[in-house]
């Protein structure tokens, strides 16, 4: 299976890709999904590594060298992401060799990816939000440029403190999915320690067996202002909807990423006054300023994680240029402790970690427009 598997991608990829890399011998990869439920996010990822990577050969390559791009699809696929890890793992050549991987986005096989690119002696940067469970005992070499996901409960509790306190809230999450587990576990202990846990009541999409009606019942009898619904795109979807035909006033929350490009075209009218939790775009962060203008007057706007992929890439450009060097171990020790330039500003990552992660915002969807509340 796993050499059918490595055929396709290769395949896939290597008619597009391979020549060019006969071009450059500095290569960076970006993995991101390019077809199904994350093709939209996985395009902004795709084009911020571009303009990145364009700019520095623009203003004349990193150190005096050319920077190449390859792109892989994997498909938000567990065993596709392992088996490009291990393909990009056995190519050493000066030629074929990966300098930078910027990916996964999606994060279910990070523990095996990051331990076979940190093996090939390839440095990994993950652009967007990582479950604190993937986080664990991952090697140093792999960069969690945002820090982890769970940030966004403390985001939503801190909203619903100001917004909403004292009234009933529920959580409906999907249990079979560990990073939404992590944030639905980090949502309660804020409950708890807060002395809230009877304003607060969770629901486990996997116990209803797709029953939404019952599910929309059980959640509104208890008498229900607030939900955070956590899961794929369809059951966050479908609940939503579900809610919101028989409560009107609900205050609905969802993430971004589980339902971009999905949630808008099957809730229609219901979709108007939903809360997204999401990353913030930066586009108001006065840190990235200077780095948008220069961007604009290139004729570039950047959307959405676009930002944060496009961040990565330079983050390692700023490291190979104060360790002076493309070579692995010297980044690497480079990552146990630095500061470097990110696009909205300097930031100390000790052991791959930012010190000062960026926080999750909330945005709100009003007559078609988005606008940031948080």
């Amino acid at each position: 299976m796993l050499r059918i598997l490595k055929k396709i991608i290769l395949c896939g990829c290597c008619g597009l890709l391979f020549p060019s890399l006969a071009k450059a011998d500095i290569n960076v990869a970006i993995i991101a999904p390019l077809a199904g439920d994350y093709e939209h996010l996985g395009k902004e990822l795709v084009s911020g590594a571009r303009i990145a990577v364009n700019e520095i050969n623009h203003d004349g390559g990193l150190n005096g060298e050319k920077i190449n791009l390859v792109v892989v699809d994997d498909q938000c696929n567990d065993t596709l992401a392992v088996s490009t890890a291990q393909m990009m793992a056995v190519n050493s050549s000066s030629k074929d060799k990966m300098n930078l991987v910027v990916g996964p986005y999606c994060q279910n096989a990070l523990k095996q990816v990051s331990d076979i690119y940190a093996n090939a002696k390839i440095l990994q940067i993950v652009p967007t939000s990582v479950s604190a469970y993937e986080l664990v005992d991952k090697p140093s070499s792999t960069i969690a440029l945002v820090g982890n996901s769970e940030q966004q409960s403390l985001a939503f509790f801190k909203y619903y403190l100001k917004n909403f306190d004292m009234q009933k809230m529920a959580l409906v999450y999907n249990g079979a999915n560990k990073e939404i587990v992590g944030v639905a576990s980090a949502l309660q202990e804020e409950f708890l320690k807060s002395g809230k846990m009877l304003d607060f009541k969770s629901f486990n999409f996997t116990a209803y067996d797709s029953d939404y009606d019952q599910l929309a019942e059980d959640v509104l009898k208890e008498k229900t202002k607030v939900v955070l619904i956590l899961g794929n795109r369809r059951e966050v979807t479908k609940l939503a909807k579900e809610l919101k035909s028989e409560d009107k006033n609900l205050a609905i929350f969802v993430n971004r990423y589980q339902i971009e490009g999905y949630y808008g075209e099957k809730m229609g009218k219901y979709a108007d006054g939903t809360y997204f939790l999401s990353l913030p775009t930066l586009k108001e962060n006065t840190e990235f300023t200077e780095t948008l203008v220069k961007l604009r007057l290139l004729g570039i706007e950047p959307q959405g994680v676009s930002v944060y992929s496009y961040s990565a890439v330079k983050l390692w450009a700023d490291m190979v240029e104060k360790a002076d060097s493309y070579l692995f171990d010297k980044l690497a020790s480079v990552s146990k402790n630095m500061t470097v330039n990110t696009a909205w500003g300097e930031e100390t990552f000790v052991n791959g970690m930012p010190e000062n992660p960026v926080n999750y915002s909330i945005y709100k969807l009003n007559n078609g427009e988005y606008a940031q509340v948080y």
